[in-house]
């Protein structure tokens, strides 16, 4: 029996998040889809809640790794093994909403085929409350189709948990052996965000479907990748170099789109200069100015799409704009006079 959707859940120990995982898979109003949980954690620790819901009626696969091969190498292991045109890849700490299937897949990306991925904003669970609130940067966008890659320049804000990936479009950008290709090429621990590097590729190839209201919750705690990545004083070097392989990739994305990356990392990631200011220091430099002048009004184009609609999901901070408004129609202006 064929179905629309592969909802892919890594776990890691933690048996009592999955149940409540589960659970909100087997809530959802739109029931075209089938779970396949991939354990990386000896001993089998959850095989306890997977026969739970298989008694329940839950459609799952269950696949328990003889060793630890890591979450993005689980996800692939599944991946290969699946078909539907629809693929989830959902955290086992997060849940999503009962309308999440149906408002994101059903009503959105299946009436919208130039879609080649989509995502709901999401709450936070943090010190046991939850938070209406992303606590990210990311566009304040209406719900539909929308060109995203040069916003994903600037900054990532999707989640994979509440995110869908239209599977030929995947595949076409290289997938998840992309980024595993990378891994081997870079040596982990420091290897870049896989979420980041994803959804980059996808939206430097197709639109992207915004559900712009929360439809899942994601759970923030000690042991979550987000955490131990901070922990380390990781983050921002795996966020440059992510934007490094951006950079890198001359024939998948354009020169503005690589420039613009490489100035958000000179100035916001790298330094307190200012991605408007490290764009316009670029095109006078003595060095690369010459050679960056003849896409001046494209650079200067992609970074005012970025960064217009760019702001700070914290709801006690009233989601303020990042850029000052000030700052964004003098760059308007100057991309009229080009």
């Amino acid at each position: 029996m064929t179905h629309a959707v592969d909802i892919l859940i890594t776990s890691y120990y933690q048996p009592e998040y999955l149940d409540e995982c589960l659970e909100s898979v087997a809530r959802q109003t739109w029931q075209d889809f089938r779970v396949h949980v991939v354990d990386d954690s000896p001993g089998n620790p959850v095989q306890a809640v997977i026969d739970k819901w298989r008694g329940l009626g839950l459609p799952i696969d269950f696949t328990q790794n003889e060793k630890n091969i890591g979450a993005v190498r689980s996800l692939q292991k599944i991946y290969a093994q699946t078909q539907a045109e629809y693929v989830v890849w959902l955290n086992h700490d997060d849940v999503i909403k009962p309308q999440f299937l149906e408002r994101l897949v059903l009503n959105g990306m299946m009436q919208h085929p130039e879609c080649g991925f989509g995502y709901s904003l999401y709450d936070r669970f943090q010190n046991g409350q939850i938070l209406p609130d992303m606590g990210v940067y990311r566009p304040d966008l209406p719900t539909g189709p929308h060109q995203l890659v040069n916003s994903l320049c600037i900054t990532n804000w999707i989640i994979t948990s509440f995110a869908v990936i239209r599977r030929s479009t995947f595949d076409e950008v290289g997938g998840l052996l992309r980024h595993i290709a990378r891994n081997e090429l870079v040596g982990e621990p420091a290897y870049g965000y896989v979420d980041l590097y994803i959804f980059a590729r996808l939206a430097a190839r197709s639109a992207g479907y915004v559900l712009n209201e929360s439809q899942g919750v994601y759970r923030i705690h000690g042991s979550s990748s987000t955490a131990q990545t901070v922990g380390l004083s990781r983050r921002a070097e795996e966020t440059v170099r992510t934007y490094d392989f951006i950079f890198d990739e001359h024939t998948f994305f354009t020169k503005p789109q690589r420039y613009l990356s490489k100035a958000n990392c000179t100035g916001r990631l790298l330094s307190d200069m200012g991605v408007i200011q490290a764009v316009l220091t670029m095109l006078q430099s003595s060095e690369l100015g010459r050679e960056l002048r003849p896409i001046a009004k494209e650079l200067l184009q992609c970074t005012y799409e970025a960064l217009s609609t760019l702001i700070f999901d914290l709801a006690d901070r009233g989601r303020p704009l990042v850029t000052p408004q000030a700052h964004l129609e003098e760059l308007r202006g100057l991309i009229q006079k080009l």
